[in-house]
């Protein structure tokens, strides 16, 4: 079936996941390289021996702090962990004082403020998120936080695709106001901007500025340069069809 599930590398993710292997580097595709975990992780921390119980609930809290505020799903997602073990857990921070249940606006779940959790006064954030960044991994909190539907679709057959290969959406400020489906051109040593999506109600003009950038940004991280200056966003026209504008 393919690479992605053959047998090797199938051992690999289990002795991966059992802490037998780790990651000793990268090569020059970016693919992992595995080795021995004692040969690549300190012995201070490799030999250490944690109580699962404590592992757990240290996931948790860590993951509880990292959200502010969020659901059960939202928290016990961030580490992959199964809410059968994750929700008494849960709980139990709540006895502690460490999270307090509140209702949020919109939401049909109640969620759980970290005590140290702050809101800033404003966010200035301006960034392109990898498929695999927290703030955009659980789909579910990500629709619920700004009403956006993502969906890595690199695995997805081309004529299903809805935005792309590899999207990466615009964070502005506290808000996802666009997607771009991006190709690295190593031949013609061009970052070449495949496709673009501008969400609802979004400030074209300040997006486009602001993708300009981006775009130049990253090409400069991948020692390419832009293939264009001109952000040209596809939209629905009436037929339900995507059109470039």
């Amino acid at each position: 079936q393919g690479v992605w599930y053959s047998v090797p590398r199938s051992v690999l993710e289990v002795h991966f996941g059992r802490g037998v292997l780790a990651v000793a580097g990268r090569s020059p595709d970016f693919a992992r390289i595995f080795d021995l975990a004692e040969r690549v992780i300190a012995a201070e921390h490799h030999e250490r021996q944690v109580p699962h119980a404590e592992g757990v609930r240290e996931l948790l809290r860590m993951a509880a702090k990292a959200h502010g505020i969020g659901t059960a799903a939202d928290i016990a997602d961030y580490y992959r962990m199964p809410m059968r073990e994750a929700r008494p857990v849960i709980q139990d921070l709540v006895e502690a004082g460490e999270l307090t249940p509140v209702r949020v606006e919109g939401w049909r779940e109640v969620a759980y403020l970290h005590r140290d959790a702050a809101r800033p006064k404003r966010i200035e954030a301006m960034t392109l998120l990898a498929p695999f960044d927290p703030l955009i991994w659980y789909r579910p909190r990500t629709e619920r936080l700004f009403g956006f539907e993502y969906r890595f679709e690199i695995f997805v057959p081309q004529h299903k695709r809805r935005w792309g290969v590899y999207v990466l959406p615009l964070l502005m400020g506290d808000k996802l106001v666009a997607r771009v489906d991006l190709k690295a051109d190593r031949a013609a040593g061009r970052l070449v901007l495949v496709s673009a999506h501008l969400e609802a109600n979004a400030d074209r003009r300040g997006v486009e500025r602001a993708l300009v950038d981006e775009l130049r940004t990253l090409a400069g991280w991948l020692d390419l340069v832009p293939s264009s200056s001109r952000i040209r966003f596809v939209e629905p026209n009436r037929s339900g069809k995507r059109t470039s504008k």
